[in-house]
């Protein structure tokens, strides 16, 4: 089996620990850009994107020595068969959107558009959380990618786990990247968690700069986690994939319909899985799962067999 896949395993450079969808005051966030800059260069992040509602927060006044600010947005716009908005983060664009947020009559496929044009990151934001399903998903395209979990959608919702709606895209033919955010607000309700520092990704670039971020952000030298780590992962000549990883109860090899498969665990945590594939398979997606439940994703193989 012939595979197909964008390996930042194999290439040179370091790791960068980042969130790229976050709120400030600026918005409807409790902390002001400063602070969520300290907050996460404190948890030992390299890089946030604050992705306020409505604009490009003004990040030229941060000077944060060895972390890294990217600018950003999300805007709400369109409307889903449930009613609902579509969410979408932009990612790297320097300037103000040209478009009224909270439209329900504009055409969320000319913002993707848009955003891309611009050279920003369109990215779909917590799919689950918007009431977004498959139809309404695939009525757009050209984004780049879609987040698989939301920090803030899960601690205040339950609704912060997309997989599902990221399946069925491939399986009908898309290819998005696999992001996983915290979309930070700081809730002030009583027991709930602090959205902040619970999700990144790890991305694979030469230098800790906007250009080297956001060129590897696009080609997929990335992967997704809220706590375990992925080592290495390979594909050799006769496409058996190879995982490496933290120790963790279970490792994933994600297919569907109705293929793929796990591993669990028995003496002793898992460090290593492989994977041969099985007949039918159009992708393989990495799933690593901890003892605390924690995850982490890797961006999707394919067959390339099948383009």
């Amino acid at each position: 089996m012939i595979r197909e896949f964008t390996n930042p395993f194999e290439l040179g450079g370091r790791w960068f620990k980042g969130n790229i969808h976050a709120h400030s005051t600026f918005s409807d966030g409790s902390r002001s850009p400063e602070e969520l800059v300290n907050i996460y260069k404190d948890a030992g992040y390299d890089f946030l994107s604050i992705t306020d509602h409505s604009m490009v927060t003004d990040i030229k006044s941060i000077h944060e020595p060895d972390f890294l600010v990217l600018p950003g947005e999300e805007i709400c716009i369109g409307k889903s068969q449930a009613g609902t908005f579509y969410h979408i983060v932009a990612l790297g664009v320097d300037k103000t959107l040209p478009f009224d947020d909270f439209d329900e009559k504009f055409d969320p496929q000319e913002v993707i558009n848009y955003i891309n044009d611009e050279g920003g990151i369109s990215i779909l934001a917590h799919p689950y959380w918007s009431g977004l399903n498959h139809n309404d998903m695939m009525k757009i395209d050209r984004y780049h990618g879609v987040e698989i979990y939301n920090t803030s959608c899960d601690y205040e919702r339950d609704t912060g786990l997309s997989s599902a709606h990221i399946d069925g895209l491939i399986v009908a033919g898309r290819r998005p990247q696999i992001y996983a955010v915290d979309d930070h607000h700081g809730s002030n309700r009583k027991g709930v968690p602090l959205d902040a520092c619970g999700a990144w990704i790890n991305v694979k670039a030469g230098a800790l700069t906007r250009e080297d971020i956001v060129d590897s952000i696009r080609n997929g030298f990335f992967y997704s986690s809220n706590g375990p780590e992925l080592k290495n992962i390979a594909v050799d000549v006769e496409g058996v994939i190879h995982v490496e990883c933290s120790p963790v109860k279970t490792i994933s090899f994600v297919s569907t319909p109705s293929l793929g498969m796990r591993f669990y665990a028995e003496a002793s945590p898992l460090t290593y899985a492989s994977y041969p594939g099985r007949v039918g398979e159009t992708y393989v997606r990495i799933k690593i799962s901890d003892y605390e439940g924690k995850i982490a994703w890797s961006n999707p193989i394919y067959s390339k067999k099948m383009i």
